[in-house]
């Protein structure tokens, strides 16, 4: 253990290394299984905790079985169920050596866990509604950025609070963000329903200050959540907003290996339960698309 470095996120390995090694030097004895191996899988878990939702690093709230939930049913979504229980039965086992007390809830059960529903465009324009109404210009602004960014980029909170105006490219081809926050970097296309507003946004922007305002690390994963709670009228959610945008690349037909790259995802195992949400082609379309005609595939 005094020797193990992460291969990912070695930025935020010294932030938590202590934190990870003393959880793990008292688990390990306790259970079946290693303290390297509790360390490699606990150190991706803390990580995400940080990272991904602004969690403090304090025992009875990283490893909560809520967020070892969680991060089984929500993180880990490319990986088999088998690994993601795996993955989870380790976290349980340190869980239950360092907060004995949290070990009587119910888990979510992993070959069930469902995904968000999209958006119709009619809640859409709705939204659009709402977002310009907000009563203060800094919540007209965030409410605008929240829409632009989930349904247009598809991003996570984690990745809007450290936006940079500057992380925004305008060119002829149309707008190009540069995703640095959370952990997977990558540049992701603007929908061009949102360069409008988008253009308008960044009118108004100064350089040196995130898209979304001074940084409150407070937030974390929670930074949409925090935000819409106390906007006026109905609100959206953001991982709806961004199954609208997987739909709605679906729904055109986008190749689907570059889905995956634009959110980040190695594998997409949960991708047949938003085909339920995809309307079907004609029979006439139907066979056209797969003839290929004219594409030289």
């Amino acid at each position: 253990m005094s020797t193990y470095r992460p291969r990912r996120d070695t930025e935020t390995w010294p932030l938590i290394a202590d934190f990870v090694k003393d959880a793990c030097s008292l688990a390990a004895p306790q259970t079946k299984y290693t303290a390297k191996l509790l360390t490699t899988i606990a150190t991706a878990f803390v990580t995400w905790c940080v990272v991904e939702r602004g969690l403090p690093l304090e025992a009875g709230v990283i490893f909560s079985r809520q967020a070892i939930d969680m991060y089984a049913t929500e993180e880990n979504r490319g990986r088999s169920e088998g690994t993601r229980r795996n993955y989870r039965a380790m976290l349980l086992r340190i869980a239950e050596v360092l907060v004995p007390e949290q070990h009587n809830e119910r888990l979510t059960p992993l070959s069930r866990k469902g995904v968000a529903a999209p958006y119709s465009a009619e809640q859409m324009a709705h939204f659009r509604f709402w977002a310009l109404g907000q009563h203060t210009e800094v919540k007209r602004r965030r409410a605008m950025l929240m829409l632009v960014l989930c349904a247009g980029a598809a991003l996570k909170p984690v990745e809007i609070v450290d936006l940079m105006p500057g992380h925004v490219r305008v060119g002829g081809g149309g707008i190009l963000i540069e995703v640095h926050g959370g952990t997977s970097p990558r540049l992701v296309p603007l929908l061009a329903e949102w360069d409008e507003w988008m253009t308008a946004l960044l009118a108004d922007a100064e350089p040196e200050i995130p898209l979304w305002g001074p940084p409150n690390r407070s937030d974390g994963g929670n930074l949409l959540s925090s935000f819409t709670q106390y906007t006026i009228g109905e609100h959206p959610v953001g991982n709806r907003l961004r199954a609208t945008w997987i739909v709605k690349q679906l729904q055109a037909g986008a190749p689907i290996k570059e889905v995956h790259r634009a959110l980040g995802f190695e594998k997409f195992e949960n991708l047949p339960r938003y085909l339920a949400y995809v309307t079907p082609l004609d029979d006439e379309s139907y066979l056209s698309a797969l003839r290929l005609e004219g594409s030289g595939k």
